[in-house]
């Protein structure tokens, strides 16, 4: 591990957007000066907080308290001079679960962008490629527009398959009624709901960036910001959407398993009719007292098996006659 392992990253932008790898040793400095620098730090690594504290200690201790925070919510918190956002996007990482989602914490200003992070966010990677390919980002508003667009574009499409899941299970529930599909109904359930935890939050800190009062969040940047409003919003319908399909489906297949149940306790309710009082007869004529019909008469037993051979006949008809089965 190297000396500067908490650092991930870093560029700096010149004035006409183009964006330079930044010599690790230089990022400090840079920071300090005018003009847009970013740099990405590991939230994990021991020396990131020290470094915080040592290098860029002119940020108010709220701002750096909740960009060290173990556990975050969505939000934009506006400062004097700057912005406090958390995000979240899906968590693409291997062996974790999409729903799983991965906070990004930022500070920026009109000359510097930090961001930290616990775990790897895809989204923040792609910015990254994008702008080693040569992408121009002029203001701190277009870079903050780009990120967030690029968070809901790799979010949004696992969020719309859940839909795709629920329309393929859809068929397959009203046709055969399989209570094995409960499972995967119950994942769709949980995954929109923890959708819907972080991303009912991050649609209100993106309305509030609209509004804004800083010189570098430009009507360009609103304008777009507005775009990122439009895009959360759909999303958050369609989580609406999705949970409230899973619960249609989750009744249906308790419906069902409900009737299913109710059919057997109604054939076990007509077996056991049929039986009380054959049941009754043979306990009758099983008790070994005296005066008990039949007793030392060998045409006795074909008597009784008769008639209970009759009283089963005539149950059968009297509830086929009341439609009972």
């Amino acid at each position: 591990m190297t000396k500067h392992s908490h650092i991930l990253f870093s560029y700096i932008f010149d004035s006409e957007g183009k964006a330079t790898k930044l010599e690790i040793q230089r990022v400090a400095e840079e920071l300090k000066n005018e003009g847009l620098t970013w740099v990405h730090l590991d939230a994990n690594s021991k020396a990131t907080q020290k470094w915080i504290k040592s290098e860029i200690d002119y940020l108010d201790h709220l701002i750096i308290d909740a960009l060290t925070a173990e556990e975050t919510r969505p939000r934009v918190t506006e400062f004097a001079d700057g912005l406090l956002v958390i995000l979240r996007g899906i968590n693409l990482n291997q062996n974790a679960e999409p729903d799983d989602m991965v906070s990004l914490r930022i500070w920026i200003d009109k000359d510097r962008i930090i961001t930290l992070q616990r775990r790897d966010m895809k989204a923040v990677y792609d910015i990254r490629n994008q702008i080693e390919e040569g992408k121009i980002i002029k203001t701190p508003g277009e870079f903050l527009y780009n990120l967030i667009y690029q968070i809901l574009n790799v979010t949004s499409p696992f969020l719309y398959g859940l839909g795709d899941r629920l329309d393929a299970l859809e068929e397959k529930i009203i046709t055969t009624h399989n209570v094995n599909f409960r499972e995967e109904v119950l994942q769709i359930r949980t995954q929109s709901t923890v959708f819907k935890r972080y991303l009912s939050p991050q649609r209100e800190a993106i309305a509030k960036l609209r509004i804004c009062d800083h010189a570098w969040i430009d009507n360009w940047s609103k304008r777009h910001f507005q775009e990122n409003l439009d895009h959360v919003t759909m999303m958050i319908e369609e989580i609406d959407e999705v949970r409230d399909r899973a619960q249609i489906l989750h009744d249906e297949l308790f419906h069902g398993l409900t009737e299913k149940l109710n059919k057997s306790m109604y054939s076990l309710s007509l077996v056991a009719s049929i039986f009380i009082p054959l049941t009754f007869f043979t306990s009758v004529f099983s008790m070994n007292i005296g005066g008990v019909p039949g007793i030392g008469k060998d045409e006795a037993f074909m008597w009784i098996v008769l008639s209970m051979s009759v009283l089963t006949v005539f149950q059968l008809i009297l509830f086929k006659r009341k439609n009972l089965f």
